[in-house]
Order: structure tokens, then sequence, then C-alpha cells
């Protein structure tokens, strides 16, 4: 491995990571993975995965792929994190439709999201694959590599096999990419969840992907980017009025989830702030945000998260002031 520190760090960080068919999901694989595909949108499909962490027991799969058809085929959003699950993606969207894979989309730098590119390219090997110019700086730089070997650590082995293929076509904010009779708008707000990310806006379907700028029931590390750079995000994406919104991680919705998400991430910062005008120490900032999100407690990571999201946020504010 060529970065121990980094991946140690990365491991850390994980967000913690035409033919269709009528109904309203696909039935389930002859695989035993248990997820399938549902219809969000019109064309627009999503296969919603388990909120845990990469483990044996999900072989890596923790993330929400989607796929969109077009005119001229099918377009997948962050296809997930191994080869394994690139094949059950592709598996279960011949479910829905025949058409081939055209284009691929990932959202961020970490690997749950885009590891299975390695399938959909063995699969159609003329996919185009976008991504945002530093993802794909930083998958030159190692950063891929990085994320095999977290995956084959956690899963302890379920992943192995899993190599690293890149996003090959750069894409930018307000980028408009057209694809058959379907355009997708790109999004990117400098530093938010990552210094990475695109948001992908299906014109044509009133759809948004976030990737990992929005979860739904579940909060990340966010040591890869910034409070205040995920609220601009979020107000940038919500002047959309988009009819549906698909989380990086947890269950897809209307805008209502993606000011829930919001909501905890202001609820954060303006505990860090009002603990860091009243001259008190960083780890105070858990005694106001653990009453002030007491509504998020139940959502996956809050006992582990809650504490280091008070200190980075308050970090921020110290920053700023200096």
């Amino acid at each position: 491995m060529k970065h121990p520190l980094k991946l140690i760090a990365i491991a850390l960080c994980i967000s913690t990571i035409a033919a269709c068919s009528q109904n309203t999901n696909t039935k389930q694989s002859n695989s035993d993975y248990p997820y399938n595909f549902e219809k969000i949108s019109e064309n627009t499909w999503v296969m919603h995965g388990p909120l845990a962490l990469p483990n044996p027991e999900n072989r890596g799969f923790m993330n929400n792929p989607g796929i969109v058809i077009t005119s001229a085929g099918l377009v997948i959003i962050d296809p997930g994190s191994t080869v394994h699950v690139g094949k059950h993606v592709l598996e279960e969207a011949k479910k829905v439709s025949e058409l081939p894979v055209v284009a691929v989309f990932n959202t961020h730098i970490h690997g749950d999201h885009w590891l299975a590119n390695q399938a959909i390219k063995a699969a159609y090997p003329e996919v185009k694959i976008y991504g945002h110019p530093k993802m794909i700086a930083a998958v030159k730089d190692g950063e891929g590599d990085n994320w095999v070997a977290l995956m084959d650590s956690m899963t302890k082995g379920a992943s192995a096999g899993t190599t690293v293929v890149a996003p090959d076509n750069a894409v930018d904010d307000s980028n408009i990419i057209d694809i058959g009779d379907t355009r997708f708008k790109i999004y990117h707000n400098g530093v938010a969840h990552t210094k990475t990310d695109i948001m992908i806006e299906v014109l044509d379907n009133s759809v948004v992907f976030l990737g990992d700028n929005v979860l739904a029931k579940r909060l990340p590390r966010m040591s890869d980017g910034t409070f205040m750079g995920s609220v601009d995000a979020i107000d940038k994406i919500l002047k959309t009025g988009a009819k549906t919104y698909v989380p990086g991680h947890g269950p897809s919705g209307d805008e209502t989830l993606v000011k829930d998400y919001r909501n905890y991430i202001t609820l954060v910062y303006s505990a860090a702030k009002k603990t860091f005008d009243e001259d008190l120490d960083s780890s105070d900032v858990i005694k106001i945000t653990s009453k002030t999100t007491v509504a998020y407690k139940d959502w996956s990571g809050y006992e582990e998260q809650i504490g280091q999201h008070g200190a980075q946020a308050y970090a921020e504010i110290e920053a700023a002031e200096f």
C-alpha cells in the first residue's frame, strides 16, 4: 500500500462511505444481495443501500446507486463500492431496462461510491465515466488504491478482486451533459463534503443526486469538508426546486430530507459558535449539541460523530477568526 497513514485517515472519514419495467421495484436478485432498484421518478431508479459501514456481511455496499433511462441508454450514478456490487447493480439494472449503460457519474472521491466502476467498464468498455477534475487528480495520486485496500480490510476480503477504474471525463459546476434525450446539470460548490463533490440534476426528471453533500438517517465524517461549505452547497441545490432528492446514503424524498440534514449541520455549527464566543473549549460544544440535536440521536453514526462534529465546527470558527 502506497500511503498507510492516508489509509487510516480514510477509514476514519468514510461516510461513516425505451425499455422500462412497469413495476416500481425490481425483483430480488438470484444472488444473495437483498437490494433492488426502486422507481423514484419518471425514468429514474435508485437502489437504496444499507446504512452500516462496509463489513463482511454487506460486502462493502452502503450507498445509493441510481439509474436514469435515456434514449441513448442507461446512465448510472455512483455504482457502488466493489466490483461485486457493480455486477449486482448491472444485474438489477437489466430488470429495469435492457438498454446498454452509456455513462456513469461519480459524485466524489470516497470509494464506497465509485469502485464499482470496474464492473461497469468491463461490461461496457466504451462507457464514459464522469467526475470532478479534483477527483480524477486524487485517484491518480493514489486515493483509489487506498480505498481498494480499505474496502478489503473492512470487508475482511469480501471485496477481493476490486481494482481502480477512475473517471475519464471531467465535469465541473454548471456543465450540462446531454445524453440522448436527457440533460444532466452539474453542481460543484468548492469544498462541501469533500473538495471533489458534484451533485447531478436530471433536468428532465426533476431529480437531484446529492452525493454525500446530504445524507438521510446517517451522519458522516466531515473531516474532508467544511460545515459552512456544506450549508452553501445545500442552499444552492435547494434553489433547483426539484421534486425528488437522492442522498448519498439513506432514503430518497422531497426537499424535507435536504432541510433535515441542513438543520443538523447548522445546529452543530451554531453550538460551536456559541461555545467559541463564550471563550469555552471545543470539548464543551457537545454539552449543547447533545440537547439541540436530540432529534438525530437515532441516525446511524450519531454517537460516533456528534463529538467530532462539534470539535471540527469549533476549529473552523476559530480558523475563520484568525
